[in-house]
Order: structure tokens, then sequence, then C-alpha cells
């Protein structure tokens, strides 16, 4: 499931699934809801705003399962507006939008990653 360098079909194909599903909420080239605040945070008059996905947010500090899992599940907040898409997302379809956002990532976050989830 998670290849080490993800073939450029799945990350194409990963690129429609963000545009259909993850682009409203984590933007169009996946700076979040407000590039100036990457790591998401509580909007002023309450609720969330949604984090970065291109690596300059946090979502690289969790092992691809994690992030998997999230997209699937939801998040864990209860009142997060991220809710889980298993019920409109294969596995598959998931797997190919980590590897779009992933694909995203500058070289340096990627090694970080790669190596935070050796360990």
């Amino acid at each position: 499931m998670w290849e080490q360098t993800p073939s450029i079909k799945s990350i194409a194909k990963g690129e429609q699934v963000f545009a259909t599903n993850c682009a409203v909420c984590h933007g169009e080239t996946a700076v979040g809801t407000n590039p100036h605040r990457p790591m998401g945070d509580m909007k002023d008059q309450g609720g969330y705003i949604a984090p970065a996905l291109n690596g300059t947010g946090h979502t690289w500090h969790h092992p691809d399962a994690v992030i998997f899992k999230i997209i699937q599940e939801g998040s864990i907040a209860e009142d997060s507006p991220m809710r889980g898409f298993d019920e409109k997302l294969s596995d598959a379809k998931i797997v190919a939008s980590i590897h779009y956002f992933k694909s995203l990532w500058p070289k340096e976050i990627l090694n970080r990653h790669k190596e935070m989830i050796q360990h």
C-alpha cells in the first residue's frame, strides 16, 4: 500500500481525488484554509482552520497509516469539520490522495518523514 516511490499514475489519480474531495478545505494546492497558518488552528468565530498538507503544516509528523485513518474515519475532535471519507472513497483513492499531497512535500520533509516512520 505504501510505495516508497509512488507511481506517476497514482499521484495523478490522487490529484483528481484531492481536487474533488479535499481542496474545498485544504486549498487547491494543499496550502490549507489560511496559508499564513499552515498548522491549522481555531477560527476566531469558532471552528477550525484546515491545515496545509503540502509539507508546511504538521501532517508529515504522522505516519502514513495515521494519515490514512484520519482521512478514512475523520478527526477525533468532535467539533472538527474533518469527517471520514470511508463511505465516499475507496482505500485505493485515499492512498492515492496521500501520494498526491506527499508529492508536494519538499525533499527535506520527505526525508524527515521517512526517518521518523522507520524508528
